[in-house]
């Protein structure tokens, strides 16, 4: 029998597994492109909408951020304008004195945020939230063991409000470890100096 009698009599006893495995490949390549075309195509109206609420809220109106922050809370939990709009919302329940909104907002992008960039401004924000709410034990718990230059420094700010002029100025000289720029340098010299 010649290779070429081998190859026509293999073809004719396995032609329906390989249609088969044709029909699943082509399926799962299907499917995923389709997945892939859904979530873009998602992304981009949430970035549409996005685009509306900032607008809105630019223009001196609040709800649209607000609903679209509610609304995808729930649907899109980790997506970056959920937690971008999350941002907006914690800042408007802040000037309304709703602290309380203002926590579950932040809370939210803490625990979801996929971008440390957001997350580390949602804790930085809350911090600042507590220290104004007067929560100070709270604040401390937030930021402790952060490397962020930036949540340092407020730490630092929190133990001169508390009197602990030591603490603080470790916390300053600590962030002065980090690659900050000359005015940020300057103004956290001014800060040790004037509590020596």
């Amino acid at each position: 029998m010649s290779d070429e009698d081998r190859l026509l009599s293999w073809l004719e006893e396995n032609y329906k597994s390989l249609i088969l495995g044709l029909l699943i490949g082509l399926s799962i390549l299907y499917g995923y492109k389709t997945y892939i075309s859904d979530r873009n195509l998602s992304q981009l109206v949430l970035s549409r909408e996005y685009d509306i609420a900032i607008t809105a809220y630019k223009n001196g109106e609040n709800d649209p951020i607000l609903e679209y922050s509610r609304k995808n809370i729930i649907n899109y939990p980790k997506n970056i304008y959920t937690n971008l709009s999350n941002l907006y919302s914690a800042k408007i329940m802040y000037e309304q004195n709703k602290f309380n909104d203002a926590y579950t907002y932040l809370d939210h992008i803490i625990e979801k945020s996929e971008d440390i960039d957001i997350k580390n401004i949602a804790i930085y924000r809350k911090s600042k939230i507590l220290i104004d709410d007067g929560k100070y034990k709270e604040a401390h718990s937030i930021l402790d063991n952060s490397e962020n230059y930036q949540h340092i420094e407020l730490k630092g700010d929190l133990y001169v409000l508390e009197g602990d002029y030591v603490s603080a100025i470790k916390n300053y000289k600590d962030v002065l470890t980090f690659s900050i720029t000359p005015n940020e340098r300057k103004n956290l010299i001014a800060k040790i100096n004037l509590i020596k």
